[in-house]
């Protein structure tokens, strides 16, 4: 038994299928690559994968992870190459190797979102002087929040006609959506109510600051 990590990119038309197909589509692709893969026992047998730090419908990354098993003892030739071949538009591995990191490891992610207005730069680099509550949602109910607290690095530039924050922000299990930073600004008023948002994962990190693979 071999666990693989694989660290792919997701960008249009893919970033737009729920976190479900995105599963079912990474399990016909290997399957279509022939690699031996692991299935699951019972009546109706599947291939057994993870997605770790999963991400909301829509967003972009350049930082995907997934885990799956395989029935050999070691890493198949061309798996990347075979795997790529298989994929459908918007999915492309980057690389790949073995899983040995527990997922606990990744508690921080790295994104850049882009605010598609001329919004003041100067502005937004000095929002973190303020509090910046939101309401934050989860399965184990709602609460109010500092965004503050989930942030451990943020920074705005402008780019052409967009304004540009890269952030890297708490993951783990009390994960913040970078959404909720357009909305505390927006409820601040210091971004436009239905400004377009463009959200992109760049890293994924553990607790030093490094990349986790």
């Amino acid at each position: 038994m071999y666990k693989v990590r694989i660290l792919f990119e997701k960008s249009e038309p893919a970033c737009y299928i729920s976190h479900l197909d995105l599963m079912k589509a990474l399990q016909r692709s290997l399957r279509r690559a022939a690699l031996p893969v692991r299935y699951s026992e019972g009546f109706n047998p599947h291939i057994v994968l993870s997605i770790l730090v999963p991400l909301s419908t829509g967003y972009r990354s350049r930082y995907e992870l997934c885990d799956f098993d395989l029935t050999c003892d070691e890493m198949p030739d061309r798996l990347v190459e075979r795997l790529n071949a298989a994929l459908p538009d918007g999915l492309c591995v980057v690389r790949a190797g073995q899983a040995v990191r527990p997922v606990a490891q990744a508690v921080l992610c790295g994104f850049e979102i882009k605010w598609h207005d001329t919004a003041c730069t100067q502005v937004l680099q000095k929002a973190l002087s303020l509090p910046l509550t939101v309401e934050k949602r989860s399965k184990r109910g709602s609460k109010i929040i500092d965004i503050r607290d989930y942030i451990r690095s943020f920074e705005v530039v402008p780019e052409g006609n967009d304004t540009v924050c890269r952030c890297i922000l708490q993951a783990g299990s009390d994960p913040l959506n970078p959404a909720y930073l357009t909305r505390a600004l927006t409820d601040k008023g210091l971004l436009a109510a239905d400004i377009a948002t463009t959200y992109t994962r760049c890293s994924i990190l553990d607790e030093n600051g490094k990349e986790f693979f």
